[in-house]
Formats: C-alpha cells, sequence, structure tokens
C-alpha cells in the first residue's frame, strides 16, 4: 500500500511509484523550493534508512561550501590543508575520483578507525598519475574528503554536515547517527555487501564512513537538492561543482555503464539517467538515489530497503516509472 501525498498535477508519479520495492521505500520530490511528492511504502512513516553513496554527494556539499566562504580552495594542493599528505595532487581530484587512491587493504571494522584509514591514505602512491585517470574512490573518497574538511575546519565532516547545514535546514540526516534516532533506522535487506553488512551495526552506524553511512529521510535528502537549488551554494559555486570533470578520461574499471563525474557529484549516464544532461546528484548501492535537477527545479530522492540495483545491468527498473513521470515536469521557471 502506497502513502503519503502528491500535489496537484503529480498524481502520475505516486501511480508509477505503486509498484514492488523488494520492501520498504520512500520517495520524495520538491519542485522550485517546494515539497510536490511525499510517498512511503512497507515501512512506518517516520523511518530512516542508511542511503550508502548518496553520503558522498553530503561531503560534496561542505567542500564546496566551505570553497564558497574562501577557507577552501579546490585548486590548491592537498598538502596545504593535510601536511604529510603523500601525494601531489590538488583537492579537485579528491572530488572527481581522479586522486589515483580508490581503494586501499582496509575493511570492516578497520572503516570505524578514522586516524588509521587517513594515516593509511596519507602515506600511499597513487596507482596512476593523478588527473590522467579515474576510478570510483568508492570507500576512500569519504576519509580523503573528509580529512580535508577536518583539517580546515576543525571538526569531523559529520559534524560540520550537522551544525552548518542539517540542523539549519531542519534535516532527519546525520554522517554518524545519534544514539537516540536507532529505534528509526530501517534495515537494509538482503545482497548486501562487506561495508553494508558493517552498517547493520550500532558501531557502523555511530561511526563517520562519509562515503557510505549517511542516515536519513527522502524528505531531508529531496529538502537537500532543493537548497542547493536555491541558494544554500551560489550559482557560481553550483556552475563549477557540476561541471564534468572525467569525460574523456581512460579508467582502469572498464564497464558496460561507464560512471561520469563533476566535483563530488555523479553526472547522468547510461545506468543512471537522472532527468537528463542538467541534473547532478549520486547513486547509492542497491538502488539508493538522491539528485537535484537544474531545468525543471526539481529536487527529487528514493531510499529503499531491498539492495536490487546492479549498475551493471542499467538503471534500476524501480526507478523508471517515476523518472518517466517526472520527466514530463518540462517548462516553468528553471531554479538555475
Amino acid at each position: 500500500m502506497i502513502h503519503g501525498t502528491v500535489a496537484p498535477g503529480f498524481e502520475d508519479v505516486r501511480e508509477a511509484f505503486a509498484l514492488d520495492h523488494g520492501g520498504g521505500a520512500q520517495l520524495a520530490v520538491h519542485r522550485h523550493g517546494v515539497p510536490v511528492v511525499d510517498l512511503w511504502t512497507g515501512w512506518a512513516p517516520d523511518r530512516i534508512a542508511v542511503t550508502m553513496s548518496c553520503t558522498k554527494a553530503l561531503v560534496s556539499i561542505c567542500a564546496h561550501l566551505l570553497a564558497e566562504r574562501g577557507d577552501l580552495d579546490l585548486n590548491a594542493p592537498v598538502s596545504r590543508y593535510w601536511p604529510g599528505f603523500r601525494a601531489e595532487l590538488p583537492v579537485s581530484y579528491l572530488l572527481s575520483h581522479r586522486a589515483g587512491l580508490p581503494a586501499f587493504d582496509l575493511d570492516g571494522e578497520d572503516l570505524l578507525d578514522w586516524d588509521r584509514c587517513t594515516s593509511t591514505l596519507a602515506a600511499m602512491a597513487p596507482r596512476w598519475t593523478p588527473g590522467t585517470a579515474f576510478a570510483y574512490h568508492s570507500t576512500t573518497f569519504g576519509y580523503l574528503v573528509g580529512e580535508v574538511i577536518r583539517r580546515v575546519t576543525g571538526t569531523t565532516a559529520g559534524r560540520f554536515f550537522d551544525e552548518g547545514i542539517a540542523r539549519p535546514l531542519g534535516l532527519d540526516l546525520w554522517i554518524g547517527l545519534p544514539a537516540e534516532q536507532e529505534h528509526r533506522v530501517a534495515p537494509i535487506g538482503p545482497n548486501r555487501t562487506e561495508l553494508a553488512e558493517l552498517l547493520t551495526t550500532r558501531a557502523g552506524r555511530a561511526a563517520e564512513i562519509p562515503s557510505a553511512n549517511g542516515i536519513g529521510d527522502a524528505r531531508s535528502l529531496a529538502k537537500l537538492y532543493s537548497a542547493v537549488l536555491n541558494g544554500l551554494l551560489g550559482r557560481a559555486t553550483l556552475d563549477r561543482a557540476c561541471t564534468p570533470q572525467t569525460d574523456g578520461l581512460p579508467t582502469p574499471a572498464v564497464m558496460p555503464h561507464p560512471q561520469r563525474f563533476a566535483l563530488g557529484f555523479e553526472l547522468t549516464r547510461s545506468a543512471s539517467p537522472l532527468l537528463g544532461a542538467a541534473s547532478f546528484g549520486h547513486a547509492g548501492a542497491g538502488g539508493r538515489l538522491a539528485f537535484a535537477d537544474r531545468e525543471t527545479g526539481l529536487a527529487v530522492a528514493y531510499v529503499c530497503a531491498h539492495s536490487g540495483w546492479n549498475p551493471g545491468q542499467g538503471p534500476d527498473p524501480r526507478w523508471l516509472p517515476w523518472l518517466l513521470a517526472l520527466s514530463r515536469r518540462r517548462g516553468g521557471p528553471a531554479t538555475r
């Protein structure tokens, strides 16, 4: 059964959401700053969920906010902010998966030790000449960008996000979940990765793993992207954040549906079409998805329990009906 509300004119989105999600799911949409879709199924209305790699966009927004304030120069070498960082590369390469540090020999409970993870990365030699290729830094991204944020602000990325963005906007969204919110967390369904297994534990949810353990609801993710479209980041900052960084670069990880990155955000690709070329955001393992579209002014978020998406096979079938319904929302004043 589908619960929730849609604004007049969005009834077809509700119809498109009425399919088998394999378990609990939420869909939320804002248009030009106004909530127009708030739907859920299989869960209580106050459920929050692990968003997996959708978290990377949260950390990226923090970095862009610091850059806009003049506290962080994305073109400066990482070592300016992080003394002892071995590789010679600018901060922008961390955000765009061009650093050559896509993985390390740490996993499981090792990921709960922030200092161990960041010191390991600081000492590593890149696997390729930074900037000449790219590969998805699926786990290392959060530690790399998060440590730069920590060095610049004196606080962790999760706390900076909480105090500077989430609380002012009234979001139910955290990187490092407070104990009092634990009772609201929806279980992660089957087909879990080793990292996802860690996130089924209190320790994994309480720590800061800024590549994957953002926890919240679709309402908050959509509201965050709506805020980005409507002034949280200035236009010039957003233009830079959405500029493609990896198009034309080789990648050692050959994929049937290659990823495309801007500065911290994923751009539309065959396995994640979003709403077209004006969209930016980030998908998460198993089918989580959050993004905004600068042409339509739509900010969209989908979270789910069942990890059913295989990006090697194309878009998640659960997305396609409501993406199609939303794609009809052309016209009207684009926010940016």
